[in-house]
């Protein structure tokens, strides 16, 4: 397929771990027999150790290496930082002119071929569940108000966005600047409590001050909790079900039950791929060679 033809860029971080060569095998199943794969690549910012882990032999996995930023100094240990701040700088700035669109997404998610043909004319966002009670709300403007951000109000912005490339990777670049704020202001005044204002979502918080600080690229004419479907969803795969994804639950489909076998005893044979939960059930059960034969995928 031609390059021009590829106008979506798919973006994220793979780092050195089982658990998220595992995760890339999940999107790049669901890209593979979702049909993405016609007119997007898959651009994976990776640890260097990860590189040669990662398909090699397929033109639309695009591997960069990056050190990740937990790795060492402020930010030693608090992994989540580098699925932000690791796809953002020179090294993913060519993106702009490469790809008209852009998703910044995390690894464990199931895209759906809803997405195959899906590119909006405004930014789309997700649907986060880490700003779901006054005490997060209250917090969050605060500290907006004491850093000269209007917050519009607009919580729970989500985890991943699609919108025009350079409009992504602006967004990445605010994001990254308010995760050193945020740091900054826990290490100060202590690390709160989840599901309270809490310092391990820090990245999460970061996204919805750069939404909100810039309200009229991002939250004015958008399409909001959209993205990030969670992937305990018993529902149908509708129009709107363009990604899921595999979030911390105790509910079906649940990837951490799914990792310590619970799952097992259920045939892939009697999945409902049309239910959200169970697609993303089928997509991580089934093998990469059954999803690839079925879609007759060339590589």
């Amino acid at each position: 397929m031609p390059a021009h033809e590829k106008d979506l860029g798919i973006l994220l971080y793979i780092d050195d771990h089982p658990s998220m060569y595992e995760e890339f095998g999940w999107i790049y199943k669901s890209w593979i027999h979702s049909g993405v794969w016609r007119r997007s690549d898959l651009i994976v910012v990776c640890h260097p150790k990860a590189y040669d882990r990662l398909p090699g032999d397929d033109p639309g996995v695009i591997k960069i290496a990056a050190e990740p930023i937990s790795r060492e100094g402020r930010w030693k240990g608090y992994h989540f930082i580098n699925s932000i701040a690791c796809v953002s700088g020179p090294h993913t700035a060519h993106l702009a002119g490469q790809y008209k669109w852009l998703l910044r997404t995390d690894a464990d998610v199931f895209l759906t071929r809803h997405l195959a043909g899906f590119r909006p004319n405004f930014p789309v966002l997700g649907r986060g569940r880490y700003a779901e009670n006054q005490e997060v709300w209250d917090k969050m403007t605060a500290f907006c108000e004491a850093h000269g951000v209007a917050h519009q109000r607009s919580f729970g912005c989500g985890s991943s966005i699609l919108a025009e490339s350079s409009l992504v990777l602006f967004f990445l670049e605010r994001q990254t600047y308010w995760c050193e704020r945020l740091l900054e202001h826990f290490d100060a005044h202590g690390e709160g409590r989840w599901p309270g204002w809490f310092k391990g979502v820090i990245t999460l918080y970061a996204g919805e001050i750069a939404a909100n600080e810039n309200h009229n690229a991002f939250l004015r004419y958008s399409y909001q909790r959209i993205l990030d479907l969670e992937s305990y969803v018993v529902g149908h795969i509708d129009e709107f079900t363009l990604h899921i994804h595999a979030i911390h639950t105790d509910d079906y489909f649940s990837k951490s039950k799914f990792r310590h076998g619970d799952y097992e005893h259920i045939a892939t044979a009697s999945l409902d791929t049309s239910k959200v939960n169970q697609y993303a059930h089928w997509i991580a059960a089934t093998p990469l060679g059954d999803i690839k034969s079925a879609a007759e995928y060339p590589y």
